[in-house]
Parts: C-alpha cells; structure tokens; sequence
C-alpha cells in the first residue's frame, strides 16, 4: 500500500508510529510536529488529513489523541461525499461531510478508489440479485469506473446532476432503469452529455442492518 503515499506522508506516519510505541498513546498534532520539526500544526494536518483520506489513519474529528494506525484487514477510511438521487437526480456537491469506516477485508480495492453517497428517493428500493436494496438514507458505497459493464447499478452524471440507476443498453441510446416497487419511477434514456462515475459495490442500510 506504500505505493499510495508520497515520501513525507510517509514521514508523518512514520512518526504516528514511533511516537505512539514511545509514548504508549495516540500523539497530538502539536507533538508531530515538534518530532519533524515543522514550523506550524498546518502542515501537519495537511500530511493528516491525506493518511486519514487514504484510510492509513483512523480518527474521530475534535479529539486531541484519536489518531489509530489501522491493522492490515482492519478498516479503510472512506470519504462521505454527500447526498445522490434514487429518482430524479440531485445535484451532487462533492465536498467531504465525514469518513466512514470500512471494513478492507470485504473489497479488494484502497480507500482512494472508494467514496460513499448517501441515498435520497425510492427509485432503487427494490432488492437486486445481491439482495441489496437502496432505500433513502442508506449509504452508498461506490468504486470509482467510467466503464462499467451493462447491467451494474451506477452513479451517472447527467450535466451537473447525479443519480443512482442500473445501467443499461437501448435502441441508439443507454437506460438508465430504476429498481423500485414504486411504478411512477421510469427509465431515463441517454443519448449524448452524461458521463459514469462509479459503480455501486455495496449499501450500508441507514439502520445499521
């Protein structure tokens, strides 16, 4: 996994490391960047924030000592990016709201190629042949492909809106079809100015179940 860090990121976890064996708990920032002899807490955050963003660190916002090093298998940490569709699109905003742990022995992917959505509208409400259902608040977790094959259910771009649909192909055209148990959803047909952003690898139920 080292392939996906510069040499400071690196560095910096490096330090986590030694500073936490050394000092029997998780470091401050302030002690960080006292070790590396950094100027200011800002470049630190900055080195922080990207390992905590490539699911190399684990920690809970506004805790002085929350840094943990996650164990191989342990948990990825993966960007909740907002709010999508499962009707008529949404315009998707993507800014961070928070990072959601996930298990890394459950995709074979890094948390780099991951982010999360969370659902709004009912019209992927239906089981498909995983028996996963997208219900509205549930969270969305979506590996990043512009290729995805016929069939998959897709983050689609559609000028500047996104929505969830089961991608599909139709005379000169692509569908892109709803899964839901409510008749007034229809498919949307796309001819030219949309693009995919991912494909839905698996739905964490708004419940926890």
């Amino acid at each position: 996994m080292n392939k996906y860090l510069t040499q400071k990121q690196k560095l910096v976890l490096s330090t986590i490391q030694d500073l936490r064996a050394k000092l029997g708990k998780s470091p401050t920032l302030e002690e960080i960047r006292k070790t590396m002899c950094y100027a200011g807490i800002s470049s630190v955050q900055r080195h922080v924030d990207a390992l905590k963003k490539k699911g190399y660190l684990l920690n809970e916002r506004y805790q002085a000592r929350s840094f943990e090093t996650p164990t191989p298998g342990q948990m990825l940490s993966v960007p909740l990016l907002g709010n999508i569709a499962c009707g008529v699109p949404l315009l998707a905003i993507e800014n961070i709201e928070a990072y959601i742990p996930y298990p890394s022995s459950q995709t074979k992917y890094s948390s780099d190629e991951l982010f999360f959505l969370r659902a709004v509208g009912d019209s992927m409400n239906k089981s498909d042949i995983n028996g996963k259902a997208i219900d509205s608040g549930d969270y969305v977790l979506v590996r990043k492909n512009n290729t995805p094959e016929f069939g998959q259910r897709v983050v689609a771009l559609i000028g500047d809106e996104a929505t969830i649909k089961k991608i599909n192909k139709g005379d000169d055209c692509v569908r892109l079809e709803p899964e839901s148990t409510n008749p007034n959803n229809k498919p949307i047909l796309l001819f030219d100015n949309f693009s995919v952003q991912g494909v839905v690898i698996d739905v964490i139920k708004k419940g926890g179940d």
